[in-house]
């Protein structure tokens, strides 16, 4: 027999089978195994400074999935901004690989405490432990005790930033009144006036050389007429025989 013969007739038929082996070794190779055969891997774009969502974005883009990491807080860095990420940018990785992503928490944010009322220097105490700072201090006349804090700039139980300056008014203590005068009035007129703006009779001294139209009347008075004392204050007479 012609072996020639045969294997021209044989041939078209190693041909197709040939053909089928390729065409079922492709088939494995690209829808059974395809990771095996055909690496899929990318670069880890860089998304560190962005907001998360950015992030995300980017990454899903690249063919990579974003996962939260740690949340911490940063006191430059707006809430949700990207601090860090692993695997590291630039990383040649599986497409499908997570990148986690560590992000900002924002300010830590600290309570302004309740001090309206309390003395100053209690007042400067509580800011301290606070974490805030004491910031402007200023008068202003009240009935309140001399340093009482009457109010508060930001006022009590806002949310702010450690080492926010904390603005205060205190009491100067209560309005000043211009002393009367009362020289050359009775002892009793002198005691009527000074009781009715809020003021009191201190040493009374009997100024045995002292002429006077009537007996027990003022001659001299200290504080002086007009001078600006605290409600309260004495004034000392001196008067005739």
């Amino acid at each position: 027999m012609n072996w020639r013969a045969i294997s021209r007739r044989l041939l078209p038929y190693a041909l197709v089978a040939a053909g089928g082996f390729l065409l079922a070794y492709l088939f494995v190779a690209f829808f059974i195994f395809p990771p095996q055969i055909v690496p899929d891997d990318g670069k880890v774009p860089q998304v560190v400074g962005l907001l998360f969502d950015e992030a995300v974005t980017r990454l899903d883009a690249a063919g990579f999935k974003a996962k939260t990491g740690e949340e911490r807080f940063v006191e430059l860095a707006p809430k949700s901004t990207v601090l860090a990420q692993s695997p590291p940018p630039g990383a040649t990785e599986p497409r499908g690989t997570e990148v986690i992503l560590d992000v900002s928490a924002g300010q830590r944010q600290v309570q302004v405490p309740s001090i309206v009322g309390m003395a100053q220097s209690v007042a400067a105490d509580a800011i301290d432990k606070a974490g805030l700072e004491l910031g402007s201090v200023s008068e202003r006349e009240s009935q309140a005790a001399r340093g009482a804090v009457l109010e508060m700039t930001p006022p009590a139980g806002t949310s702010v930033a450690p080492s926010t300056r904390i603005d205060l008014i205190v009491s100067s203590g209560p309005p000043a009144v211009d002393a009367p005068d009362v020289v050359g009035q009775s002892y009793a007129a002198a005691r009527a006036m000074l009781e009715q703006v809020g003021l009191r009779v201190g040493d009374v001294i009997t100024d045995s050389l002292a002429t006077a139209p009537s007996p027990q009347t003022v001659i001299s008075q200290t504080p002086a007429a007009g001078s600006r004392v605290a409600p309260g204050s004495k004034v000392s007479l001196s008067i005739s025989p």
